[in-house]
Parts: C-alpha cells; structure tokens; sequence
C-alpha cells in the first residue's frame, strides 16, 4: 500500500462568522455509537488518475458549502442548567479541523476485493469475510471516538484508493452522531452531482434535495416542557411503555461486562455539574452481557434476494395471518422487509439451537423518526434520528411460529410509534441527564439488531456522467454477532442484499438452510 500525506479540506465559501449549534436530543443518544460510513468501488474512470482526483477534490470542496458544520470541531457541549449532556459542533473558525481528505494507491485489482453485482446476485450469498473494511478508510480517529478527546480531530474523513490497473474507491467515514445513513447519502449524491458537473455534465442534479441542518427542530417535537423543574409523569409512563430497551452502560460491575468498554464508559460521564453525587438516574435495566461472547469469531456474510422472492416471502407471510380483524384497522398491512425480518430472524434463532429455549428473544430495528413526525423532517435532515425498537417473544415461539405471525410482530412493534408516542419518546430522552448512557439495542444470543439502508440510493452513485453502477457498496458495520444491515441490490432485479454478521457456525446454517420455511419453495 502506497499513500500521500492526509489533507484537511474546508468549504469553497469558508466563512468567518463563528458558530456552535448543540446537537438533537436523538443525537445525543447515538454518540457512542460506531461511525456511520460507507464504501464505493468503482470499476473505472473516465478521465486520467489526476483529473479524476482533482475532480472529485474540487467537487467535494464546494459541496461542504452545503455542510460547512462538518468541518468543524465536534465536542461536548459546556454544562447548561436543565440542558442534557450532549455534543455539539463549532464551526466557521480558524481552527477548524476541516475534513481529513486522503489518497492511497493498492499494488492488487479491484476484482480481488469483491465480485461484481451480477456475480453476487447469482450466487444468492457471498461469503465476504475477507472484504477488510479498514483497508479502504482513513486511520485517523474521529473527534469523540473515545467519548472524550476532540481537539483537532476531524468529525469526518475520506479516502480515495486507487487500485493496480483500473478502478477506484471511496471510503467516508464519520461520527454518528453527525450523520446517520439518510443524512450520509444526502451528502454522497450532493457530491457526486457536483462531480458529474467538472466532468462536463452541467445538467447533473442530486436526486436529494438541499441538506436542512437544524436540531432544534427535532427537539421542539418533544412532548411538553423537556426543561420543566418537575417530569410530567404521564409523558414518562407512555415513553417506558414503548417498546424500547434500556440498558445502563455505566452498569460497570456486571462481572460479564467486557473490560475493553470501561474507558469509553467512564469517558461518557458528564461533569459533577452535571451529575452531582445526589443525582438521581433514571430507570434502567442490566444489559444482559453474559449472553454476547465476544470471543467468538464473527464472520461477514451477503445475502441477495431477489424481487420475486420477496414477493413470494410476503405472499406466504400474508396468507398465515388471520382472516379476522377489526373493521377500523383492516389486516395488518405486512411489507417485504417485515417478512424478509421475520424469515431471518427465524432462521438466526433456529441456528443458535434456541427451539427449546423459554427465554426471550429480540429482533431490534433501527427506525427513522423523520417520517414519522407530523409534520415529517424533511428527507434531507442532517443529523442522526433514529431510535431503536424491538420486536420479542420466547425463542421457542419464534422456532415454531408461522412466518406471517413473526411478520405481524415485527409490524406491531413498528407501528406503536406515531407522533404522540414519538413526542412522549423525545420528552423522556431530553431530561436525561446523559442520554448516551442508555442503549436501545443489543447483540450476542438472545438479540439481533437491524439497520435498514433501503431507499438512499447507495447504487444511484456516480462521479463522473456515465451510467457506470458501483461494482460494490459496503455499508461500514463493525463486526459483531448479530447484526444484519439491508440495502437496495447492486443488480436492478428488484431485490435486496443483506449484510449478515454471525458467528461461523451459525452463519453458514443460515446460509444453508435461507430457503427451508414451511417447505416454501421460490419458483424458477
């Protein structure tokens, strides 16, 4: 591996007009999350190597005019009365640490680090553990990686990796709490319209509108007074009555509780202006770390389904439910992703061998809240506004249920989140004193956690006019039992492909057994 010497880049238009902007209550939640991150490889370029680059350079330039704030320092708030502890980010000043921006050359071909789309697509899974992610973003450490250290440190990087013959890719990487996948692509596709403009295509426009950076538009959808001396409890019991796990990270003295999370524990501790030794901590529940072995080699797994067999999976779902139901609701509208979910879920829990298991087991969702606020954020909010959600039942009901009743638990689940609720939801995570002390989801044995991609566009990205699509789009996960993450296919079939990360032995099971469901088989 060659490299040059990391940049930092800063907008085209940088002002000097100083600015700091508190990040959302839902923000504050996901600062201790992995980065958000993706990468595009490229078969070709148009142009020669050094019009490529300082295309893609200028381009990205005068995009983050549109973004200006992630070229600043991303840090904790200082300590507000009745205010959360939650990060912020100051920018329009001389020591922004601007964008990391850096080229590396690989002496191997872009064919020796994923097959095509058609060739994944026709071999309906691709064993892709030996994709190395890291191989393809930068190794500089982003502002509150660690929870604690920031100055300096970038919130956002990008590598360019030029590979031995031909071809290219794009690694971004960025902190959470700045950007989930929505606000990630609704940059990708601002930059890659730019692009496409210097490679003569002055007609190129981003399928995604303008980014909208405001938080507190987010926070003011809150239910009631969030700063209020005393809680309205109303608000508190319907927040805690969602399906929304709480599990404590400062929770340190669970003997099962992996020593390596400690320091970024203790780091996610406010001030004592924050939290006096008086304080009272909100409801919480231990996590239940002795079910995640994290000895246990994870491996990397893509799975392709197609648009038929989609259909088909939500046709079998459909026709398990019920016939019937209450006249104001109708049935339960069962989508393909609910019956994919539910079909997965099954399967994952089949392979840990839980069919006799009475514990319980759960499917955690990543949801979005823009949509689902009235009214909506716009698509092209920056920022991170999700939550996470579960469905759940006894591992042995989950064995033996019909697909259709997993689906509908799925869906349930989902859909006890509407405006009110969301608003309760908000209410309750704002006078947290550090929201990032509770996590929503899990992983290891008894849970799954899933994140959803579909309708960003990840294979709609093109740098230079052609109608060229990606070779491969890698949604940057880190590898931990349990985790699956969905995206639009790389082939135009319809279809889906999904990131599954398993232990070995109960990947290749899933993998073997993807279609045995009730003696459901997908037509040829």
């Amino acid at each position: 591996m060659d490299s040059n010497s990391p940049t930092r880049l800063f907008p085209l238009s940088r002002s000097h007009e100083p600015a700091s902007v508190a990040l959302s209550i839902l923000d504050a939640t996901v600062v201790r999350f992995a980065p958000t991150g993706a990468i595009w490889l490229f078969e070709d370029f148009a142009a020669d190597e050094n019009t490529l680059l300082r295309h893609l350079q200028a381009s990205l330039i005068q995009t983050l005019d549109r973004f200006p704030q992630w070229a600043g320092q991303l840090q904790w708030a200082p300590f507000q009365p009745g205010r959360t502890h939650r990060p912020m980010i100051a920018f329009n000043t001389a020591s922004d640490p601007g964008v990391e921006w850096s080229v590396v050359r690989l002496a191997q071909p872009i064919a020796s680090f994923a097959p095509t789309a058609s060739e994944r697509a026709r071999n309906g899974a691709w064993a892709g553990d030996a994709f190395t992610q890291n191989i393809f973003l930068s190794e500089t450490r982003l502002a509150l990686a660690n929870l604690r250290d920031y100055e300096g440190l970038p919130a956002m990087t990008i590598q360019i990796t030029l590979f031995d013959g031909a071809g290219f890719a794009i690694g971004i990487k960025m902190a959470h709490c700045l950007a989930d996948a929505q606000a990630l692509m609704v940059f990708v596709h601002q930059w890659a319209a730019a692009c496409r403009v210097l490679h003569g295509h002055a007609n190129a426009i981003s399928p995604m509108d303008d980014p909208v950076f405001d938080p507190s538009v987010l926070d003011a959808k809150a239910s009631g007074d969030i700063h209020a001396e005393t809680p309205d409890p109303a608000l508190l019991a319907t927040a805690r009555s969602l399906p929304l796990h709480r599990f404590d990270w400062w929770e340190t003295s669970d003997p099962d509780y992996p020593p390596a999370m400690v320091p970024n524990t203790e780091n996610s501790r406010p001030s004592s202006e924050y939290l006096p030794p008086d304080t009272t901590l909100s409801p919480s529940t231990p996590a239940p770390w002795a079910t995640w072995d994290g000895s246990k080699q994870v491996t990397y797994t893509q799975l392709h389904f197609t648009g038929p067999e989609l259909d088909h999976l939500r046709h079998l779902a459909r026709s398990q439910l019920p016939t019937s139901h209450s006249p104001e609701t109708g049935p339960p509208i069962i989508s393909r992703l609910d019956a994919l979910l539910a079909h997965i879920w099954q399967l994952i829990t089949q392979a840990r061998a839980l069919q006799h298991c009475p514990d319980q087991v759960y499917l955690n969702v990543t949801l979005g809240a823009r949509p689902r606020l009235i009214p909506p954020l716009p698509p092209s909010s920056l920022g991170s506004p999700i939550f996470i959600a579960h469905a759940h039942a006894r591992a042995t009901d989950i064995c033996a249920s019909p697909l259709g009743h997993t689906a509908a638990r799925i869906r349930a689940a989902i859909q006890h989140f509407q405006p009110d609720t969301l608003g309760a939801m908000l209410y309750d995570a704002g006078r947290e004193v550090a929201p990032q002390r509770l996590w929503q989801g899990f992983m290891g044995q008894r849970h799954t956690l899933v994140t959803s991609w579909l309708r960003t566009g990840v294979y709609d990205v093109g740098f230079d006019g052609r109608a060229l699509r990606p070779r491969y789009v890698h949604a940057v996960i880190p590898k931990m039992d349990g985790c699956l993450q969905v995206m639009d296919s790389g082939v135009l079939d319809g279809g889906i492909d999904l990131a599954v990360y398993l232990d070995a032995e109960t990947a290749q099971w899933v993998v073997d057994h993807r279609w045995d469901l009730d003696g459901y088989l997908v037509d040829s």
